[in-house]
């Protein structure tokens, strides 16, 4: 093993850069009606001389078990085109552009992430394509009551905006747009020059983060990447502000070709109609000029590990990292799944081993080449204390080192649970599109079409190769990441080794029956095509007056450890076994037992939750190791702008408990503690349940029901809500002191929230104004126009009667590694706040601005796709005096609000005094010192 120490200030990494901060199927049947237009031949080919509107070919349809079908098409210019109606669901349009940051040369590292950003700074508006100006395509699907974004990583770059479809119109302007952002930008100069600044402050943000840090070097160790960029996939701001038109051009049109590009459409819409709009709207004639730049991944022949000192961190960052199998072979990433599932088990061993020493750690793959024949990076992630780093370390070493293949009857459990997950990805369309999009481009497209087939298949001897193949210590990337050390400490430590239109109704209550059981729980079944079955049984209750605020804490950590009679991994090894999945959680204001099974166990999984319940291990042993994990957590949770309030008004709301205040708590916290409150709650809540089952079958109801009245009885069911509102009668200014180039400013706001239906839905359209719109909104006038940051935002909060109202930005203030020194930023933002709050008491704001944030809180109601989502909403629902009709009725509401209503809520909130928080570099605060004096005055 090689050891190098060094020390990273201004390095860190990305999965996926995000523009806006915000399996199961048969074999492919052919289609019977395949569709030309321009008629081409069987023989088809390339043609890069079309016309508009240009040639396609329905190259087949793919039925899946679920009832999905893919329908796949190609145009004429080789665009390869998959639309999969979903009855519904949200039209989410998608554009993958087969290239990311490992196409780069070491000169313009950061481009394929810059261009992303372009794309939402204009259109030619030539030749067809639709005309964008900067904003158009955030506002325009505003408008529609959707959303738009975009990602970059090492091998994909994407596209996608989605909206609910409240007219029948609405997809085919998702289709133009995407395809003028795609095939059609403008780049002037100008943009170009304007766009560097924001994509510098992401960059800025994401240095701030020292878990990536792990990932970029990994990435960098395990395939020999060498790189002047402070980032693979962000560059660094050296490298953006190095760039100009000629080269930003050039990239886009040599990787920007519809042969390398492929769009996904899934959604309640007809792929017959809808490939028309495709085949009249993505017509580009661009074919690649030049070679196409890749970087070339040479695994390294033996281990290397290298830490890094992060004056950032509060933890460290592990990762281990080994060569993975290629983008292309299916049967060997659905292997890796199965073994990815094995790590988590108790039959592994790790987890045990990494809960003793309060670490927690996932596996993961990623996609590092768009070479459909490279390999991907498999790696083991973990986050410990400094303290116990190398024992968890080590711990992952000897158990990957000696990893074997499970038994038979475990692969055998494990493919029913990946199974299982597999149903509920194929309910929401963006998940859909995102396995498609990205097999299509991989070239494994039968992940999707033949994931049961090629799961059952894979035999315990496959998995042996696997193994053997990918999980080599001999020839692993090591990286640590460090919280503040010395060289000397590190050095010390390794030797220790169909569209339904406007009548779509947020909640089908038609297929929701409630009951009240002879317990007094209050009982939802949501009928659903899944016959995998959830459950959440919420018990609700104030907070007493006399227990330790940290037993709270304390029990929702035992329960994680399981029941009294079984060890935790007994437990746990049970549940896997069984494939049933169940918890305990535990806040001061909830009790949640949930669980998640297949119809088969679904008895089984609920039975076993309620005796989590009824038994827990609460000894002095468990109570210690809580309290030392605690304690730990805390310690290592870095601070925020969001924190330090918090913390403040945890002394007029019971709710909110500061750090010290618990910390204090957890030095006395005892067993009884625990006890007591254990009995309080059984004694003093009321309880509502919500629970799926699968369409017609009374049987599991009648089950589930028989199994529910087992549970002791609780007070009857009702609606109230506590008084915790304090007015804030001044100014009140937090600060805080972290060593980080960005400074994270918070500006909130209190007020009287009311449980009237109308005024929470003004609130609503009133944040999405003050945030997102396109006259007055915080991220178009401080981001877009300002340049002070990549992160902005307003946001609000619930908690009993208490409103709260934020304003927040992350803005870089003190970077003296790049020479970015701009302290005035601070005053800048505040000032910016200020500025964008005023026009918004003047109603500033258009009436094009009002209907788009109308629309996005019915899309908000609307998209709750898959049986989570459900049961969460009828849950929230059923503590609302409307019932689960609460979000209809809302829904119902939105269009009788006026402008008047918006400006009155807003002259109600933005009348209460602010609350500043701000956590900062020390000469960040200190060059404002003033400045932030005069705001509390």
């Amino acid at each position: 093993m090689v050891n190098n120490v060094g020390s990273i200030k201004n390095t860190s990494n990305i999965y996926g850069i995000a523009f806006k901060a915000y399996k199961q199927a048969s074999n492919p049947v052919s289609s019977n009606s395949e569709i030309f237009t321009n008629a081409l031949s069987n023989n088809y080919n390339t043609d890069y001389n079309v016309k508009l509107p240009q040639s396609y070919k329905k190259t087949g349809v793919t039925k899946l078990k679920n009832g999905l079908e893919l329908h796949s098409y190609v145009l004429g210019n080789g665009h390869k085109i998959t639309i999969v109606p979903m009855e519904g669901s949200p039209a989410t349009v998608k554009n993958y552009v087969n290239v990311g940051s490992m196409n780069e040369t070491d000169d313009i590292k950061g481009i394929s992430h810059f261009l992303e950003h372009m794309a939402f700074n204009g259109t030619t508006g030539e030749n067809g394509y639709k005309k964008l100006v900067w904003g158009d395509s955030f506002r325009l699907i505003d408008k529609l009551g959707g959303w738009t974004n975009a990602s970059t990583n090492y091998a994909i770059t994407d596209y996608v905006n989605s909206t609910p479809m409240l007219e029948d119109k609405d997809i085919e302007e998702q289709i133009k747009i995407l395809a003028a952002m795609t095939e059609d930008l403008a780049l002037p100069e100008n943009m170009i020059e304007k766009e560097k600044s924001p994509v510098c402050s992401e960059i800025n943000m994401i240095m701030d983060r020292p878990e990536t840090i792990a990932l970029d070097q990994t990435v960098r160790s395990l395939f020999n990447i060498k790189s002047s960029a402070d980032e693979l996939v962000a560059g660094s701001t050296a490298h953006i502000q190095n760039l100009d038109r000629n080269k930003v051009k050039e990239y886009y049109d040599k990787y920007y070709t519809p042969d390398n590009m492929n769009l996904v459409i899934t959604g309640d819409v007809n792929p017959d109609e809808i490939i028309k709009t495709v085949a009249k709207e993505f017509h580009s004639t661009k074919k690649s000029i030049g070679r196409k730049y890749e970087e070339k991944l040479i695994p390294i022949k033996e281990t290397v590990r290298k830490d890094f000192i992060s004056d950032k961190a509060t933890d460290t960052n592990i990762i281990i990292g080994f060569e993975g199998p290629a983008s292309n072979d299916s049967k060997s990433l659905i292997g890796m799944e199965i073994l990815s599932e094995y790590l988590n088990t108790e039959d592994f061993g790790l987890s045990k081993e990494l809960r003793d020493l309060n670490a927690f750690g996932s596996h993961s793959m990623e996609k590092i080449s768009s070479n459909p024949y490279s390999p991907q990076l498999n790696m083991y992630t973990i986050n410990s204390s400094e303290e116990n780093s190398e024992k968890a370390l080590n711990s992952l070493y000897k158990k990957l080192a000696n990893l074997k293949s499970p038994d038979e009857q475990t692969i055998n459990n494990l493919k029913k649970k990946l199974l299982m997950d597999y149903k509920d990805y194929m309910e929401y369309s963006e998940t859909v599109n995102g396995l498609i999009g990205k097999s299509v481009l991989s070239g494994n497209i039968d992940y999707v079409t033949e994931y049961e087939n090629i799961l059952n298949r894979i035999t315990k001897e496959d998995i042996d190769k696997l193994i053997n193949k990918h999980f080599d210590v001999n020839r692993a990337a090591i990286t640590l990441v460090h919280p503040n050390t010395t060289a000397k400490e590190l050095e010390s430590n390794f030797n220790n080794l169909s569209f339904k239109g406007i009548n779509r109704k947020p909640v089908e209550t038609d297929k929701i029956s409630e009951t009240v059981l002879n317990n007094n729980y209050k009982l939802d079944f949501i009928d659903t095509k899944n016959d995998n079955i959830s459950f959440n049984i919420k018990m609700k209750y104030d907070i007493p007056k006399d227990i330790n605020p940290a037993a709270f804490d304390v029990l929702d950590y035992i329960y994680a450890t399981g029941i009294k009679e079984m060890s935790e991994a007994d437990y746990n090894k049970f549940n896997q076994e069984n494939n049933i999945d169940n918890y305990a959680a535990v806040t001061n204001e909830y009790l949640t037992l949930g669980g998640y099974s297949d119809y088969k166990n679904f008895e089984l999984n609920l039975n076993k939750a309620i005796e989590l319940f009824n038994n827990p291990r609460i000894n002095d042993e468990e109570v210690e190791k809580a309290v030392y994990k605690l304690k730990d957590m805390i310690m290592r949770t870095q601070d925020t702008s969001a924190g330090l309030y918090y913390d403040y008004e945890s002394q007029f709301n019971p709710r909110y408990v500061s750090k010290d205040k618990m910390l204090e708590c957890l030095e006395k916290v005892t067993k009884e503690d625990v006890f007591k409150l254990l009995k309080y709650i059984k004694e003093n809540s009321m309880g509502y349940i919500v629970m799926n089952s699968p369409e017609g079958d009374k049987e599991i109801k009648n089950k589930a029901i028989k199994i529910l009245n087992t549970l002791d009885s609780v007070k009857p069911f009702e609606i109230k809500t506590d008084k915790v509102y304090k007015e804030t009668e001044k100014p009140v200014l937090l600060t805080k002191e972290r060593p980080v180039s960005q400074a994270d400013i918070s500006q909130t706001y209190k007020f009287k929230y009311t449980d009237n239906i109308k005024e929470q839905a003004v609130l609503r359209i009133m944040n999405t104004i003050l945030s997102s719109s396109d006259s007055i909104g915080l991220f178009n006038s401080l981001r877009e126009r300002d340049h002070l940051a990549y992160t902005v935002f307003s946001d609000f909060g619930i908690s009993e009667d208490c409103g709260e109202l934020s304003l927040n930005i992350l803005t870089t203030t003190d970077n003296k590694e790049t020479n970015e020194i701009s302290y005035d930023n601070v005053q800048k933002s505040i000032n910016g706040f200020n500025r964008q709050i005023a026009l918004l008491l003047n109603s500033a704001y258009t009436d094009e601005d009002f209907e788009s944030a109308k629309r996005a809180l019915k899309a908000n109601l609307l998209n709750q796709e898959g049986v989570s989502n459900k049961l969460n909403v009828v849950a929230k629902s059923m503590c609302k005096k409307e019932g689960i009709e609460y979000r209809n009725i809302m829904y119902n509401t939105i269009d009788s609000i006026t402008r008047e209503d918006v400006d009155n809520m807003a002259k109600e909130i933005f009348s209460k005094k602010p609350i500043y928080s701000i956590v900062a570099s020390k000469d960040t605060l200190e060059a404002n010192k003033d400045f932030l004096n005069s705001l509390i005055v």
